[in-house]
């Protein structure tokens, strides 16, 4: 129970399930540009390449010692670079908005009409790219949301990409796939953060039916990936947390839809096993999470205000969860405050299994390689298991 040694999928699998596996598992959220900047590679040459994209944070992943790497399929985009700035252009070079270089790599479309809701190659794509402007406005526009099926995704050459990113990593890492959101951040990316907040007032309407659509993207998004063969699949809502909405507006809004995702991925396929990354504070609807039917709860974020001994003592062994050590610290501070972070969080959430390390949110591009590399260093001194409980205590 924990003894032999497992690869990465294996260890991942275990412990998502609440099992021990041989060692806690390290996932630390390295996004592209982070991913860029540890393989020297070129942050636009990745904006405009999906295959480079997906590579990259796969290969960051193996640089640090991670046990997983999660993916995530960018469009196609020509870019031009005018005066320091990086705009987006269509086959004629015209240009169609700023990208984005110093955020989210969003490209801000100087037309909201050069983002088509019923193109389900632009759905496929939607959160990178936004406008000024809604592009919904009414629950017209919410039914003629296109939904793209698992077998899109293969048209449009994410299959192809990502079998090649499989082969290329082998079974050195987990490869974890994207389901992006099917909640407020999805309604977000449709019609901007402030509407949104709003509208979950003024129009609860309007958001139940763009959550519904966003649920339903999601899951073939999962079904994609499950064919695939990738089994670990992470369900984002950075904006749907206690820091920004009421328990109240969770549950009626969010918990739904969440739970429609699991439930459907569970139903397709058995070994599918689903996180969630909700920033934030958490802890006022962590019992409200376990209804959902996820696997385990991330990404534990300190800045909300909460540790993972928090969430522990209330979900129990009842779910694994993901996360805790403070995003800022891989900037501010040295590897040895990583590995006594990380200590504190594996000695609270997973001192009987069911847990992994990781960041609390996304690693700002400013981190530090040795500090990631920290969390290796943490869960091979911290983090072994022998005879179902952790065989270093360090207390």
């Amino acid at each position: 129970m924990g003894d032999t040694k497992m690869s990465s999928e294996e260890r991942i699998g275990r412990a998502i399930l609440g099992g021990v596996p041989d060692r806690v598992p390290s996932i630390p959220k390295i996004w592209v540009d982070l991913a860029a900047k540890l393989t020297g590679t070129d942050l636009r040459a990745v904006i405009e390449d999906p295959l480079l994209a997906l590579r990259v944070i796969a290969e960051a992943g193996l640089e640090v010692g991670a046990d997983g790497a999660r993916q995530f399929h960018f469009p196609a985009r020509s870019t031009v670079v005018e005066d320091g700035v990086v705009f987006e252009v269509d086959r004629k070079g015209n240009r169609l908005g700023r990208v984005d270089m110093e955020g989210g790599l969003r490209t801000y479309l100087f037309d909201v009409d050069d983002f088509d809701i019923e193109d389900p190659y632009d759905m496929a794509y939607n959160h990178y790219w936004t406008a000024e402007e809604a592009f919904v406005e009414d629950m017209g526009d919410v039914e003629n949301i296109a939904v793209p099926d698992k077998g899109f995704y293969e048209e449009i050459g994410c299959g192809r990409r990502q079998r090649e990113i499989m082969d290329f990593v082998d079974d050195r890492i987990a490869l974890i796939g994207n389901l992006h959101s099917a909640t407020l951040t999805f309604c977000e990316e449709m019609r901007g953060y402030e509407r949104s907040l709003r509208d979950l007032v003024k129009n609860p309407q309007l958001v139940q039916g763009m959550m519904e659509k966003g649920a339903e993207i999601a899951i073939e998004r999962g079904k994609f990936n499950l064919d695939l063969g990738i089994k670990i699949l992470r369900l984002n809502d950075s904006i749907a947390n206690m820091s920004a909405i009421s328990p109240k507006h969770w549950r009626k809004f969010i918990l739904p839809q969440l739970k429609n995702v699991c439930d459907a991925l569970h139903d397709y396929d058995r070994e599918a096993k689903i996180y969630c990354h909700i920033c934030g504070n958490i802890l006022p609807v962590a019992e409200d999470l376990l209804e959902t039917g996820l696997d385990c709860i991330g990404p534990l974020d300190p800045l909300g205000g909460f540790s993972p001994g928090d969430v522990r003592e209330v979900v129990g062994d009842r779910v694994s969860l993901y996360g805790g050590v403070n995003t800022l610290s891989f900037v501010n501070e040295g590897p040895e405050d990583i590995v006594e972070e990380a200590r504190s969080c594996i000695l609270q959430a997973g001192k009987s299994g069911g847990y992994i390390l990781g960041s609390g949110c996304v690693i700002p591009r400013e981190g530090l390689r040795e500090n990631l590399e920290a969390l290796k260093t943490a869960v091979d001194k911290y983090g072994v298991y022998s005879e179902g409980e952790l065989q270093a205590r360090g207390e």
